[in-house]
Formats: C-alpha cells, structure tokens, sequence
C-alpha cells in the first residue's frame, strides 16, 4: 500500500472515530436531566421552614432567574431568593429567607438540559410544628446495669470517704486538741477524692463506648452532662484537700451528690423535689459511712486510750443520729414515689429496695448497740469498737445496694403496659432522627413509635439499657391540631392518642436518647390509608423486567450531619431487587398513600426486622423513588430506566 493509501486510510479512521464520538456524545445529551432528589424531600413534611431549597439532578443544568418558585396552599408565592447553581451545575439552590407558617407549599421549578430542551415539574412538602427536645415521655429497659452499679459502689465509697472523712475529723481534731500525745490520722479526703474520680472516668468511658466511641456523648445529653459535673466537683475536692484546706472539699462534694440527684429515678418521677430527695439522702448517706469509718479508724488507733475512744465515739453517735433520720426520711419519702406498695415483693426494683432496707436497719441496730455500751458500760469499750467495725463493713454493703439501685429501671420502666392492638387500616413509616432510628405505626385513634439506637459491638450481647424522650404533635393541613400525650409501652416503645383528620396529616416528632444525637422531624401522611398490595406486586413486576437500570444512591448514619453526596450504580434490575425485602412483591404490611394530587406512594412496614420503606411510583407504576430506613441508616434511591428521556 502506498503512502497515500495509508494516509487516506488513517484519515477515513480518524474521521469515523470522530464522527462516533459526536454521535455518541449527542446520544447521550438527548436525554432530559433527571431530578434525583431535593430537599425538603417531595411529599414529606418538615418540622422547621428549610433555609434553602435544593434540588439534585444527574447531570449539569443551566437556570434563569426565577428557576424556584414556592407557593402556598392558596397558589400565593412566597419569599423566595435568587436561584443558584452548585456542584458543577448538578444542584439549584434558592433561599428562603422569612418563615413559613405551618401547611403545605408546591416548589416549581424549571432548567435546562444540555441537550438545550426546557424541563420544569413541580413537587409537594409541608411545614409541621418544630419541637423542642425535654419533658416527652421516657422508656428504659428492665436489667440492671452490672458494670454501672459497680462503678457507682466506688463512686458513692470516694464521696464517703471524702466528704464524711471531713466531718468526721472534727471529733478526731478536738481529742487531739485536748491531748495531743494522741498520734495524727492521716485524713481519707485527698484518696477518697481521688477515688471518686476515677470512678466518674469509668462511667464516661462506658458512656461513650455505649455511643459507639462518640466522645461528644459526654457533653450531648443530661447522663454526659452530670458525669463532667462530678467529674469537676471531685477534681475541686482532690486539690483543695492535698493543699491542707479540706473543709473547703465539703461544697464541691455536695456538688457531687446534687448531681446524683438530678440523674436519680425520683427526679423523672417528680422533678426538682425528687433531686432535692436523692441529694440529701446521698449526702447523708455519705456523711455516716464515711465519719463511721474515720471513727473506726481512730477506735484502732488510740484503743490504748480509752478517753480518746469514748470522746471519739460520742461525737459520732451524735451526728449519726441526725444523718440517720434524714436517711431514712429521704429514703422513704423517695421510695413512694417510685414504687407502688403493692409491687415491692414484685419487681427487681422492689426486691432491691428490701434488701437496702434490711441493711439500714442492720446498721441502724449495731449503731444504737455501740451507743448503749459507750454511755452505760463505760467498761465494754473493746465491745463497743468491735460493733462499730461491724456497722462500717454494713454501711458499705449499704453503699453497694445502693449504686445497684439507682442502675436498676424503676417500676414504670419494668410495668408498662404494652401498646393496645391496632385497629382498622396501618400505616407504617420510618425515618432517621439525628442518629435516632424512629418507626412510626398509624392506626385508628393511635399512633405507635419504637425508637432505636445502632448496635455497637458483639450484636448477639444482651442490648445495653437506653433511655429515650420523645415529644410529638399531630396537625391537619386544613385545621390546627395538637400535642400528643405519649405514654411508654416499654424499651423505646411509645404510644400516643391520635386523632386523624381525613386528608393530609402533618406529625411532627423530637426524638432524644442519652449518648445518642437526638432531632425532629416531621411526616406527611394521608388519612385514611389503603390498600397498597397491588400496586406493589404490579411496581415490582415492572422493576423486574426493566433490564438494565441507574439507580442513585444516597446513604446516612445521622441525618443532623447534612445531606450526603448520591452514588450512580448500574446494575441489572433483577440484581438490585435481590437485595431488597420486597423482592417477591409482598411485605408484611402495605399501604397506599396517595395524595391528590400526588404520586402514588406505598408505605411498607417490616416489623420484625426493624424496617420500614417508602416508594413512590411514576406515572407508569414503577418505582421511582425509595427510602429504606433501620435502626443504623436512612437510604434513598432514585431509579433511572433505560427509556428516560
């Protein structure tokens, strides 16, 4: 072949390769873009006015001016700022700079392709009512804590020795005064500081290791907030006790038992007085364990001096008698509260409590025994200290059924009953507040939530217990509506009186959980359901023999941390459904909620699994649109088929 030939050959190549890239590249703009998710999501409702709105496609878009525009109910527009492109063109933004009062708006919007064509659609959200976190109703689980309640033992014993170590140095320092041949005792404050303290920074190391390694878990919620409390009060202790000024130690160690006090079960029941109960009765818990044991101390050391014992001893049986009292009206007062008396015998709780009781009044009687030997058998003294060193092991066993029952669930959290069966049509729902997972059951006359947190570690371990607030509200598009008065029906199980209005609903939800980042958010729902089994095997048929699909991807452990990027997968249809629970067109419970206008959506529950999704359908009756929610993540698709346009 001659020079030319070749020439003309390379050039014919070069031309066709040309030519397929063109085509090729035309091929490919042809298509309209695709919105595959915005936010506030379509049909959904949230509990807050967004700041902005934004809205994701799969490729590059150009805008005009007013590219989003948000009207209200009434077709109104409101306030809206200029419209913007992000993300290499793939994302419109638009402010929304004033409030928006709570109802239902229809964000329009319109772009254009590459391929020069004009797109515009519109798509529904709500505004429900924001929610503050605090004062909802609570959940916890009925085991005890075995690793908190021995932590808290060492706990309540540093704070004993610290803070009855002080008081108790007052009888020690006056014998001393009045022969001060009698040898020094060295004071227990500084070690029973020190004590404390470390058993505080156990506590905030299973706190954060229950949190999954969150360290943030020890400022985010009230059990973090009390740990760095103490934490502080027992820090200021150690270091004026080492400096010589113990008597200083004494606030900040009631500090410490104030603190307790704020976490105790008796201020969930009855808050501030059951704080104030808690704190006085640790404090002078406190108080006689610990002057017990600086008096058995000094009993040991100057037995050779009975004047010194006897002196030492009358002090302490003097301030027994007040710390006593006030141990056991706080205590009773406190246990009223708590516990009903027909389920003392009943309940751990209960059984605890006894056990407590019993080594009260053990205490209480080797105290009253060494009195009457000290003041009427001025002889026994040997007798005398060796009841006193048997009231201080009591006390201590005191201390310990103590840390055990302030980590055992009262009697609300073991006895609640569990939510009424539902009634009529289901509706189930799931989402993700903050790192919160939230499933929500609607009924006739009820609405049903569970709230769960992720698993952390060996999955088949017992699950650790976890307290939970939740606070609702439940409004009509058309009629204002209400709070709702949840009660718990167990572990994170709570159920509410609802009063559903026929159309749209707005159910806005704050849920917290100690260690856990709690947030709100809201549920558009239309009342009443209906009947979705259909349209769900017909989607699922269609999904099925697609063939090849596009499916964006977007996946969250948090929801308080930002929207996140989506992923493009191509897949084959019949791969994809393999992974999904309704594979075979089917889910345990399935319900139509349409609105009108609006897509078809089908809400399936998956109650043993701890799964809810949500599909919204295209005007062919295919998936569109999934979110699938569990206990650890939030996931949204948007399908893409091969004859988009």
């Amino acid at each position: 072949m001659s020079a030319l030939a070749r020439g003309l050959v390379r050039a014919a190549v070069l031309l066709a390769a040309l030519a397929a890239l063109v085509l090729g590249g035309a091929g490919l703009a042809s298509a309209h873009p695709t919105l595959l998710f915005t936010d506030p999501a379509a049909d959904t409702a949230v509990s807050e006015t967004p700041e902005t709105i934004t809205l994701l496609f799969n490729e590059a878009v150009t805008i005009g001016p007013n590219a989003v525009t948000v009207l209200d109910g009434d077709g109104r527009a409101q306030s809206v700022g200029e419209s913007a492109t992000a993300q290499d063109g793939r994302a419109v933004t638009a402010a929304v700079p004033d409030p928006l009062p709570p109802g239902t708006y229809t964000v329009r919007w319109q772009v254009t392709g590459d391929d020069g064509d004009l797109v515009e659609q519109d798509f529904r959200f709500a505004v429900g009512i924001a929610l503050t976190g605090g004062g909802g109703a609570g959940g916890g689980g009925p085991s005890i804590s075995w690793l908190d309640a021995a932590l808290r033992w060492v706990l309540f014993a540093g704070v004993a020795l610290a803070l009855g170590g002080v008081i108790g140095e007052r009888f020690t320092c006056s014998a001393r005064a009045e022969n001060p041949a009698l040898p020094a005792l060295r004071s227990a404050a500084p070690a029973g500081a020190a004590v404390g303290l470390a058993a505080v920074a156990g506590l905030g190391i299973t706190l954060v290791a229950d949190a999954g390694g969150t360290v943030g878990a020890l400022w985010q919620g009230r059990a973090g907030e009390v740990l760095l409390v103490e934490a502080a009060g027992l820090l200021a202790a150690l270091l004026v006790a080492v400096a010589g000024r113990r008597g200083w130690a004494i606030a900040p160690l009631l500090l410490v038992a104030a603190a307790e006090g704020v976490r105790s079960h008796a201020q969930t029941a009855q808050p501030f007085w059951g704080a104030a109960l808690t704190g006085i009765h640790l404090a002078a818990a406190a108080i006689w364990v610990g002057a017990l044991l600086h008096t058995t101390r000094a009993v040991l050391v100057w037995r050779r001096v009975p004047a010194a014992v006897r002196w030492v001893l009358r002090g302490y049986m003097r301030l027994a008698a007040w710390v006593f009292a006030a141990v056991v009206i706080t205590g009773t007062l406190s246990a009223l509260l708590l516990i009903p008396l027909s389920q003392v015998v009943s309940t751990t709780y209960g059984q605890v409590l006894l056990v407590k009781l019993g080594l009260v009044t053990a205490g209480a009687g080797l105290a009253l025994t060494a009195r009457v030997l000290v003041m009427r058998a001025p002889g026994r003294l040997a007798a005398a200290a060796r009841v006193v060193r048997a009231e201080s092991a009591v006390l201590l066993v005191v201390l310990a059924a103590s840390a055990v029952l302030v980590s055992t669930p009262t009697v609300g959290a073991i006895s609640e009953p569990g939510p009424p069966p539902p009634q009529g049509p289901v509706l189930p729902l799931g989402t993700l507040a903050g790192q919160i997972g939230m499933s929500v059951t609607a009924s006739d006359g009820q609405v049903l939530v569970r709230l769960s947190t992720p698993r952390r570690g060996d999955y088949y371990a017992p699950e650790p217990d976890q307290d939970y607030a939740l606070t609702g509200r439940l409004d009509a598009t058309v009629a204002e509506g209400g709070p709702l008065s949840f009660r718990g029906c167990g572990r994170g199980c709570f159920v509410a009186p609802a009063s559903w209005a026929e159309g749209e609903n707005v159910l806005s939800l704050r849920a917290d959980a100690d260690g856990w980042q709690g947030g709100t958010v809201s549920e558009l729902l239309a009342w009443p359901p209906q009947p979705g089994a259909d349209d769900l095997s017909r989607a699922v048929s269609q999904l099925r023999a697609a063939g090849d699909i596009t499916v964006y991807e977007a996946v969250t452990s948090d929801t308080s941390a930002g929207a996140p990027e989506p992923q493009r997968l191509d897949l084959p249809a019949e791969f994809f459904l393999a992974q999904e629970p309704y594979a075979d067109g089917t889910a345990p419970q399935v319900a139509r909620i349409s609105g009108d206008p609006g897509p078809v959506r089908l809400a399936l529950g998956y109650p043993a699994a701890s799964m809810n999704v949500l599909l919204t359908l295209d005007e062919q009756g295919r998936i569109g649109e999934e979110t699938l929610t569990d206990a650890k993540h939030l996931i949204t698709r948007r399908f893409v088929y091969p004859d988009h346009e």
